[in-house]
């Protein structure tokens, strides 16, 4: 009988650590990035700040990211890195590091790992302009 009380504690501690929210993430979810700053560094880099809002509803701030990408006029690539902070509205809450190459059409950056419920991701972000120049959709494929 003991054991079977044993079994089941350990059965339900288990399902409140899976449930938790360190696991709660979506890993499938699109936001919207609208400029807020941007400014020369140097002769061929810039630095950026967008905030990052819910698709559904403009006026809803999910978070924010901030960046530097450099150009390659060898290879006409924008090489760049950026940070990326999510209030846990959309997606989960946390920051995750993302790097990659912009050309044309949609650019993908490689998520390279993340903090809080991002801690251990990896993936990419899709990045799709929009007709306003100055805000861009951004589709994470996360996985764990």
């Amino acid at each position: 009988m003991r054991k079977l009380i044993l079994a089941a504690a350990l059965a339900s501690i288990g399902a409140l650590v899976v449930a938790s929210p360190a696991f709660a993430i979506d890993h499938h979810f699109t936001v919207l990035s609208k400029q807020k700053s941007g400014h020369r560094v140097g002769q061929n880099a810039f630095r950026f700040k967008d905030k990052l809002l819910d698709p559904h509803n403009r006026h809803d701030r999910v978070g924010r990211d901030r960046g530097k990408c450099r150009f390659k006029p060898h290879n006409r690539k924008v090489k760049c890195h950026a940070t990326v902070h999510l209030n846990g509205e959309i997606g989960g809450f946390g920051n995750m590091r993302v790097r990659g190459d912009l050309d044309r059409g949609p650019d993908h950056l490689v998520v390279l790992g993340g903090s809080r419920q991002f801690d251990g991701v990896a993936g990419k972000v899709t990045i799709h302009s929009t007709r306003n120049r100055k805000i861009d959709k951004l589709h994470f494929d996360l996985v764990r």
